[in-house]
This record gives C-alpha cells, sequence and structure tokens, in this order.
C-alpha cells in the first residue's frame, strides 16, 4: 500500500508540474486556453504592475529558497527523501499555475510585428527555446529531473548513487541551457506587451542573479572538474572556448541544481 501510495504522489506531482508547463508554452502565446497573458478586463495600470511584481517574486523566492541545500537538509526531516523532488515539482506547478490565475493583464502594446514570414521564425524560436529544455532535461536525466526516478529507486530499494554528468550535447556548448531556453521563452514573441515583458524582464533578472548561486554550489560539490568545465564551457551563449567534452562523476544534487530558476 505504501509503495502504490507513493508512486501515485510522484505521478501526480509529474503531471501537475508537466501540465503547468505546458499551460504556459500556451498562455505565453496568447493560444488555445482561458486565461493569458493579455487576456481579461484590463485593470489599472499602477495596481496591475505591482500586484504581477509580487505576485513574481513571491514566486519566484519561494522556488529558488526551495531549490537551496539548506532548505532541503530541513525538508527532508518532514517529507521522505525519495519524496522531496516531487514536492518540489508538486509546489512549483502548483504555484505556476497560481501565478497564471492571479496574473493580471496589461496589454499596452511595446512592439509587434504583422509580417507572416517574421511571426513564423519568432514562433519557431520559440519552440526551440522548449525544445533546449526538454532535451536538456533528458540528458540530465529527466524522470530524476521531475522526481519520478526517486520514487522508483526508494520502491525498488535501491540506493541513490552518483551519476555520470556528460558534457557534450547541449551541455558541451554552453553550461545553462535549461536556463537559456527560459531566456528565449520569454522573449521570443511576435506581440510583446507591457505585461509580458514585466515578466520577461523579472524572470531574466532571476535567472542572472540566481545562476552565479548555483554555480557556486557546483564549484563546492564538485571541485576543480566543475572549474575546468565553466573555463571551457559559456554560462548561456553557446560561443566557442575550446572542447567541453568529457565526463565528471556528480552527486545526484547536480541534477536537480540545473534549471531550478525555471
Amino acid at each position: 500500500m505504501k509503495k502504490l501510495l507513493i508512486a501515485t504522489y510522484a505521478m501526480a506531482s509529474y503531471a501537475v508540474g508537466m501540465g503547468a508547463l505546458c499551460y504556459l508554452m500556451l498562455f505565453l502565446q496568447n493560444l488555445w486556453v482561458p486565461k493569458t497573458v493579455d487576456s481579461g478586463a484590463t485593470p489599472v495600470l499602477e495596481v496591475a504592475l505591482l500586484a504581477n511584481l509580487v505576485s513574481l517574486i513571491i514566486y519566484l523566492t519561494l522556488h529558488s529558497v526551495m531549490a537551496r541545500p539548506w532548505f532541503k537538509n530541513w525538508w527532508t526531516r518532514c517529507v521522505p527523501p525519495a519524496l522531496e523532488r516531487s514536492t518540489y515539482i508538486l509546489i512549483s506547478g502548483t504555484t505556476l499555475f497560481l501565478l497564471i490565475l492571479l496574473w493580471q493583464p496589461l496589454t499596452v502594446t511595446v512592439w509587434e510585428t504583422d509580417s507572416a514570414i517574421a511571426k513564423g521564425a519568432i514562433y519557431a524560436l520559440y519552440a526551440l527555446g522548449w525544445l533546449i529544455m526538454v532535451s536538456a532535461t533528458f540528458q540530465i536525466d529527466h524522470f530524476s529531473f521531475f522526481g519520478l526516478r526517486q520514487a522508483w529507486n526508494w520502491m525498488m530499494r535501491r540506493a541513490p548513487g552518483p551519476t555520470t554528468f556528460t558534457a557534450r550535447y547541449l551541455y558541451g556548448v554552453t553550461r545553462h541551457p535549461i536556463s537559456l531556453g527560459w531566456l528565449v521563452v520569454f522573449w521570443s514573441t511576435p506581440h510583446m506587451t507591457l505585461g509580458h515583458l514585466l515578466m520577461a524582464l523579472v524572470c531574466s533578472v532571476y535567472i542572472f542573479i540566481v545562476t552565479p548561486i548555483e554555480e557556486a554550489d557546483l564549484i563546492r560539490e564538485l571541485g576543480d572538474s566543475y572549474v575546468a568545465y565553466r573555463k571551457r564551457v559559456p554560462a548561456f551563449i553557446p560561443l566557442p572556448r575550446g572542447s567541453g567534452a568529457g565526463r565528471v562523476k556528480t552527486p545526484t544534487s547536480y541534477r536537480n541544481k540545473q534549471g531550478s530558476s525555471a
């Protein structure tokens, strides 16, 4: 019975997390969902700006705090370690849905293109951003990233061990492909409104603030191997610096740090 509950909880958390991301994909482009970034009655500008800014800060702060090692150490005293990541995904997905629900539309146009070719190119770039993020999660173990493997290991009585991170493919050209994908996603739109711009700006600033903090944790955990990797491979923009390929033995927590700014 306990195994069934663990499995159900992990799969439900995965469904909520993935559902929130899928909804966000449509939300940002005003596509096919009842609530989008620009839908609804336009409220008082100052009130909407403040409400959206506060909502974003609360969401991102919670998201970041829950990813910190000290919080995980405390949190696993209350939550079984096998469900720690699933709980993180569940709370992240639920609070993302809440952020979307509370979002106030600010429909003042910042830029817009009427060119069908330009729109097609922007939508293709937007899709590429999501593809980069999804591909990166599979490279670092998608099922561990979303908490399913931890639950499975517990059910099978397998001890989690260090994994091999391969600094190839996406991670061979950029150290943070998930964050790069988010940056592409937030800014790729043929019709940028004030509300969309606010979300893009705040989330981009958050990514640039939290990334050095996460890298400091990785340097403490992985030592010289990560320092060398950091020198070879750029953080975001995939410009060549030399060979970034190679293998680095990393703890399981490495997978959970990737994209915590997402």
